[in-house]
């Protein structure tokens, strides 16, 4: 059975360099840093004290009565909502003429609504008693409840909780969704906030952080340096609408990018987590590429650049380097490998929600943002190209990769830019559909209606 394509036709990133497609766009090829010192938690008991940060984040700025609503929503929800509006609004998707059982969310989160759970129990411990609202916020599925209702979508509704992996999974999936003919859009988010006392303490004792740049935020994130030494962690969420490529293309929508594979390999038992002496099976890793390679229906050589996993691990950016090597032999000093975390951090399945969301931009625009921070390659990640300026590429196929917890899994999806002979017009923008072809696209002419708060939507039942 022929299945049918799936593309993405809306964004909607929320970062600590930018919120929305042109400022988080702006960042990336600009090499901009979101390090900071943490101010969302106390991280007074903490080795590493730098985080990534969404500053002077409002919801209000993003839906009617947000302020309030903020008052007793999870962050995450937050995040995933606000992503959520600017990721419809970047598609043109009415939703008012949508069949809104043919449209479905799945929301990809690591650790979701921890944080509120901690205070649920502060408060219980000192008062004895919690708010109506905690039975709804102690799941993590309430964040896709939060969106749904809000847009009144009443397609299928799912939550991936499996780590950093978690934005990247949630896409792979929707997209069986959509092939499988059960819906005509997912729109998928990625959010997490990890800036959570006992969050820290947990990696801190695993050894996942870096904690000599505290006094230079800026310099911590360094994906396959020499002198990398870990993780720094954050926030931050990213939507993306997938749509059937016929649905796309029957409301000329503009289409980024099409999502052409997806696959998660799982180490089992060859992965027995110990932060003093890790594994470096790289089996399950490779497994990832080629999987998502194949089912795409390339041949390693066709992957024009890599938005890496690259979190800055100096276990886990020498399994992934190491990985590709095997995936793409004597050719692998030719292919650009790039990591957005040297901006970013990694911080859950916002994290490799963003790579999505880069990587849909990079295949449009033709442009692949650097790697900051890489200022001597670590020999024992073998020969790998890290790109550390911002080129002009025109690639037309990209693979975005994530690491999830402990190394036991590994997810990979493969983008491209949608075929040629699907040609389609929006407004005075001709899409471009291929590498290298003639377009009238500017980047500052793409979408210009500004965005306002939206308002929920109220069911049409009377």
């Amino acid at each position: 059975m022929v299945q049918v394509p799936v593309v993405v036709t809306g964004v909607g990133p929320v970062s600590a360099i930018g919120c929305g497609r042109n400022a988080f766009w702006d960042g990336l090829c600009a090499g901009k840093h979101g390090f900071g010192t943490i101010t969302l938690c106390d991280a007074t008991a903490s080795p590493s004290k730098i985080a990534a940060e969404v500053k002077n984040f409002n919801l209000g700025d993003y839906v009617d009565g947000g302020t309030a609503m903020g008052r007793r929503t999870p962050r995450p929800a937050q995040l995933a909502l606000a992503a959520s509006v600017m990721a419809l609004h970047d598609a043109e998707l009415d939703l008012d003429r949508c069949d809104p059982t043919r449209l479905g969310v799945h929301i990809g989160t690591s650790i979701g609504n921890l944080e509120t759970l901690f205070v649920f129990r502060d408060r219980i411990r000192d008062t004895g008693s919690l708010p109506a609202h905690a039975a709804f916020h102690a799941f993590n599925h309430s964040i896709a409840c939060v969106v749904t209702s809000f847009f009144n979508i009443r397609g299928p509704i799912h939550t991936t909780t499996s780590g950093c992996n978690s934005g990247i999974d949630a896409a792979g999936q929707a997209m069986r969704m959509i092939q499988s003919g059960a819906v005509d859009a997912m729109l998928v988010v990625g959010t997490d906030c990890e800036l959570v006392p006992e969050i820290l303490a947990a990696l801190n004792a695993s050894g996942s952080l870096a904690t000599s740049f505290n006094d230079d935020p800026g310099r911590a994130s360094r994906p396959f340096d020499r002198h990398r030494e870990g993780n720094v962690i954050g926030e931050g969420a990213a939507a993306l609408l997938l749509e059937a490529a016929p649905h796309a293309k029957e409301r000329r929508a503009r289409v980024y990018a099409q999502l052409a594979g997806y696959q998660v390999c799982s180490a089992g038992q060859n992965r027995q987590y110990s932060a003093s002496s890790p594994e470096l099976d790289l089996r399950p890793c490779v497994d990832a590429f080629r999987g998502a390679i194949a089912e795409a229906g390339w041949q390693p050589g066709d992957v024009d650049v890599v938005n890496a996993n690259g979190s800055s691990s100096v276990i886990y950016d020498r399994v992934e380097a190491l990985a590709l090597g095997e995936v793409f032999g004597a050719s692998i000093s030719d292919i650009p490998i790039h990591s957005i975390k040297s901006m970013l951090g990694q911080h859950g399945a916002g994290s490799s929600a963003l790579q999505a969301v880069c990587t849909c931009l990079a295949l449009r625009r033709g442009i692949v943002p650097g790697t900051i921070n890489h200022d001597e390659l670590d020999p024992e990640c073998g020969p790998v190209a890290v790109l550390t300026e911002t080129k002009q590429l025109d690639p037309a196929r990209a693979i975005v990769h994530s690491i999830g917890l402990g190394g036991f899994y590994y997810s990979v999806a493969a983008f491209s830019v949608p075929p040629s002979d699907e040609s389609a017009v929006t407004g005075e923008l001709t899409v471009r559909w291929s590498a290298g072809a003639t377009s009238r696209f500017k980047p500052a002419e793409d979408f210009q209606k500004p965005l306002t708060p939206w308002k929920p939507r109220r069911d049409d039942i009377s």
